[in-house]
Formats: structure tokens, C-alpha cells, sequence
């Protein structure tokens, strides 16, 4: 009995654990995730460094994010720090044709579901995505 409860114990906190990400809104409407180490890690992003958690590169500055908070852009299917990010969403054109946008919407529910989000995204016959729970 007291085993099962320490297994179901350990399932809900990996659960909990896990269930970090979430959809990361912004002026643009471009895609983002936001995640932790873990997730980035889980998602093959990063640099193995040995006995250290996996080291993630931001795409824009190329420097370690050094806190926990990462940000998977769709648009461009990379990671970047939180600095970068903004910067990239103030500077960055939305391309809403239909092609950007499947691309946009294909690699965010991919990894959406790899983190076991709720989350899913489409779009609208006039190009406005729309995200769905």
C-alpha cells in the first residue's frame, strides 16, 4: 500500500513538474512558447555540458540563457532568451500568407504537444490565428 501511494506521489509531481510551458502572448500574434530547461531539453535544444543540465543557446545573441525561462518562437522554430525575444517581436514582420502561417501553426502544435499542452492553433479564412484548449 505505502509503495503505490509513493509511485502515485511521484507520478503527480512529475506531471506538475512538467507542466511549466504555456503559450507565451505578445502585440504581434506571433506564436510563442514559453518553457523551462527541461522542456527546451526534452525538445533537442541545447548543448550537453557534462554533469550540468543542458545548456541552451539562444538562436539571436548565441549566449547560455542563464535563467529558466526560455522561449520557443514557431515562426523561426527557435529558442531565445527573454532579451532577444522582445527585441525580435519589436523588429520582426508577421507574415500572415498561407504558407508562413501553416508553417507557424505546424511547428507550434508539434511542440505543444510534445509538452503535453492543451493548447492547439489554427487559423481563420481571413489569416488571424486563433488558439484553441
Amino acid at each position: 500500500m505505502f509503495g503505490t501511494l509513493a509511485r502515485e506521489s511521484r507520478s503527480a509531481f512529475y506531471l506538475k513538474e512538467i507542466d511549466m510551458a504555456k503559450v507565451y502572448k505578445n502585440d504581434k500574434n506571433f506564436l510563442v512558447i514559453e518553457m523551462d530547461t527541461k522542456e527546451a531539453t526534452k525538445l533537442g535544444f541545447g548543448i550537453i555540458t557534462g554533469k550540468e543540465l543542458n545548456k541552451i543557446v539562444c538562436c539571436n545573441c548565441n549566449n547560455f540563457i542563464e535563467n529558466d525561462k526560455i522561449y520557443y518562437i514557431a515562426a523561426i522554430n527557435e529558442v531565445m532568451c527573454e532579451e532577444c525575444l522582445e527585441d525580435c517581436i519589436k523588429n520582426m514582420n508577421h507574415y500572415i500568407d498561407d504558407d508562413s502561417l501553416k508553417y507557424e501553426i505546424t511547428h507550434f502544435n508539434v511542440v505543444a504537444q510534445n509538452l503535453c499542452m492543451s493548447e492547439k492553433a489554427s487559423f481563420t479564412p481571413d489569416s488571424k490565428i486563433i488558439i484553441t484548449i
